[in-house]
């Protein structure tokens, strides 16, 4: 397997996100896995909030003082997220389209001063929307990852998930399948995009690198073209293994 980092310089809000990639002048081939970071994603589509025009709620504001976190930060996250699970100084924990994130995934870094960035409006829909353009436009199949940081339980540092994919099932069924010593694996199934979008965060940095695309080549992946959402990789969280004994606040 081969990886490629591709620098592009330091954008502002509201750009073309598919002639950017191309306009990288990197020799794509089919069969290609192409990380984005969702950051540079939302910056495309101007998926941003300035903070001076949020307007506060009681709840937030509630939260805000009780978790010592600015009252607007806590309003946007509220809108953003389904569930609020729990909380710590500076962050609420929170559930949003089965994902599970501290702010609902907003954040202040790389983005203008005084505003903060949010996901992606629909990343499923426009990873399905760059990998027709580049059948279309470019004659080649690829498989599109968008990708976020994210922090695990108990774990120092961030990692990778995918928050979007098109071209390939993003979760491959292990069960049926037998081990090393032949016993057949009962629940394993193993998250083929949250691993690739692990190496794409991996090779992005998470400071000023300007590394918002990776290029993985030799992935074996299962194609699809059937369109995709969250639902293929998440679980409930009323039955998920880490949160199905915690009340939500």
């Amino acid at each position: 397997m081969e990886i490629f980092p591709i620098k592009i310089p330091k954008k502002g809000e509201g750009f073309d996100l598919f002639r950017t990639i191309v306009g990288s002048k990197f020799q794509f081939l089919a069969d290609d896995i192409l990380v984005i970071s969702s950051k540079f994603v939302s910056m495309s589509e101007k998926s941003l909030i300035d903070l001076k025009n949020v307007k506060v709620s009681k709840k937030a504001r509630a939260l805000a003082l009780k978790f010592k976190m600015d009252e607007r930060i806590a309003q946007v996250t509220l809108q953003e997220s389904d569930y609020v699970v729990s909380g710590i100084p500076g962050f609420l924990l929170t559930i949003n389209d089965g994902m599970i994130a501290p702010n609902a995934g907003i954040d202040k870094s790389n983005c203008p001063q005084g505003k903060i960035v949010l996901y992606p409006k629909d990343s499923f829909k426009t990873a399905n929307e760059l990998r027709k353009k580049f059948l279309k436009k470019c004659g080649i199949k690829i498989g599109i990852v968008i990708s976020d940081s994210r922090l695990m339980p108990t774990r120092i540092g961030c990692t990778g998930i995918a928050v979007g994919v098109s071209g390939f099932d993003p979760v491959d069924d292990e069960r049926g399948k037998t081990d090393l010593y032949g016993k057949k694996l009962k629940v394993t199934f193993r998250a083929t995009a949250d691993c690739l979008a692990t190496i794409g965060v991996f090779m992005m940095g998470e400071s000023n690198e300007s590394i918002p695309l990776v290029v993985i080549r030799g992935a074996n992946v299962r194609e699809t073209e059937r369109s995709l959402s969250m639902k293929d990789m998440t679980v409930n969280p009323k039955i998920d293994i880490y949160l199905r004994n915690i009340p939500f606040l």
